[in-house]
């Protein structure tokens, strides 16, 4: 499934921070680690064209040196490893290269460096969600991470779903990644207690849903989850399936926080109209909040065999 996965790099060691997971599903999978650095000149050698290339050139010597540092640790821990370094904007140099280089999995860390070139969500990761047409693995790291640091170890692959079927495109990945890495699949669902409803241009009004109509979800939501479950199960995963109450984004982050080894996996859209999963919604929230690594699906990808 992921035979190439790409891992935009700049030189910190905390945007290292996804290699942990990409050597768990590299050694699983077989895949080829694909280092890439986006070398983006200063805007100042706009001015100064004549000064431009010498400094471009430059710039790609040090970053085709830092990644030839990178691969050769990898290389040593027995992954198959390319690098590439590319001109220009980061999110789309990355965007651009994954889907000329047909990429199965573009892996990143949601943090780097500090200062004005720093990746953050809401810059270079945020900008490549929206736009790339691949999964996208995202690593929240609590600090510097080493090139040699020890694969992450994934137990289990949290799945929200919401009953739509385009939450469960994830499903096809979650399937390939719990037989290779002989994982749990945890599906959940969340049901809010309450609703929003806009009656007047003042302001939405917040009203508390009755407790028998929270249950009768509820009962419908395990039956749902049950049939999905039953479902992989069939394909020899473990499975188990919760229904959770409270607010879709911290119910799925707090979940996470309580099965260390786990990953979240899920679609960036789900369901249609005020219960929509949009990126800027659920599934970005958890992004930024989760401290356990993040794939998400983008609408209308397609799992490889």
């Amino acid at each position: 499934m992921f035979e190439k996965i790409l891992v935009p790099l700049d030189g910190s060691a905390v945007a290292q921070g996804s290699l942990p997971c990409v050597k768990a599903l590299a050694r699983s999978f077989g895949s080829t680690i694909v280092l890439f650095h986006a070398a983006e000149a200063p805007v100042e050698l706009d001015r100064q064209e004549k000064y431009a290339k010498e400094t471009i050139d430059r710039i790609r010597s040090l970053a085709e040196g830092y990644l030839a540092g990178v691969a050769k640790t990898l290389r040593r821990q027995r992954f198959k490893v390319e690098m590439e370094v590319g001109l220009g904007g980061v999110a789309r140099s990355i965007t651009d290269f994954a889907e000329a280089e047909k990429v199965d999995l573009i892996a990143m860390s949601t943090h780097s460096r500090s200062g004005p070139s720093r990746w953050m969500l809401g810059s270079a990761p945020d900008r490549v969600l929206r736009h790339a047409h691949q999964p996208v693995l995202l690593v929240r790291p609590t600090g510097e991470t080493p090139v040699d640091a020890k694969p992450f170890p994934l137990k289990r692959v949290i799945v929200p779903l919401d009953g739509s079927q385009a939450a469960q495109a994830v499903l096809p990945y979650v399937q390939e990644v719990a037989k290779a890495l002989k994982l749990e699949v945890v599906l959940i669902q969340v049901i809010s207690a309450e609703t929003t409803v806009q009656f007047t241009p003042m302001g939405p009004d917040t009203w508390a849903i009755p407790t028998d109509v929270v249950q009768r979800i509820d009962v419908l939501a395990s039956g749902y989850l049950a049939g999905v479950g039953k479902e992989l199960e069939r394909q020899g995963i473990s499975v188990r399936w919760d229904v959770l109450r409270g607010a879709a984004a911290h119910s799925i982050v707090e979940f996470a926080k309580e099965t260390p080894g786990s990953m979240v996996a899920m679609t960036t859209h789900g369901r249609s109209g005020l219960r929509r999963w949009v990126l800027g919604s659920v599934a970005d929230q958890v992004v930024r909040a989760s401290g356990e690594p993040v794939l998400v699906i983008p609408p209308g990808a397609a799992a490889a065999d």
